[in-house]
């Protein structure tokens, strides 16, 4: 597989993880008039995949701050870890301004957010 894709799997995962919660990406940035662009991207890649290999991703939030979050992703063909990695999320406004994460979001997300 091309190694960008992985990062385009990463997005479809946690797209899939939004939905899971009973709102789209699209739903959550029209409500709360904010956007979740990706602040930094990391893919260590262990094995090859392969064209029609059927792959798992799955994507977990593994932490969540006031303007922040960050998940992480297994890429498996079985139990085989073909890759893994991160993306971190700045909640910005239309306008590109860091802002914080409103409490419904937080709650969504079913996160705590730090002391």
């Amino acid at each position: 597989a091309y190694y960008g894709n992985y990062l385009r799997w990463f997005e479809a995962s946690r797209a899939q993880y939004l939905r899971d919660t009973g709102r789209s990406y699209a739903e959550v940035e029209a409500r709360f008039d904010l956007m979740l662009p990706v602040s930094e991207a990391h893919v260590r890649y262990r094995r090859p995949a392969r064209y029609e290999d059927v792959v798992i991703v799955e994507a977990r939030m593994t932490e969540l701050g006031w303007a922040s979050l960050r998940f992480e992703y297994e890429v498996r063909r079985g139990t085989e870890l073909l890759a893994d990695g991160w993306t971190v999320h700045a909640c910005i406004d239309r306008e590109g301004r860091v802002r914080r994460f409103p409490r419904e979001v937080i709650a969504l997300l079913g996160g705590r957010l730090p002391s």
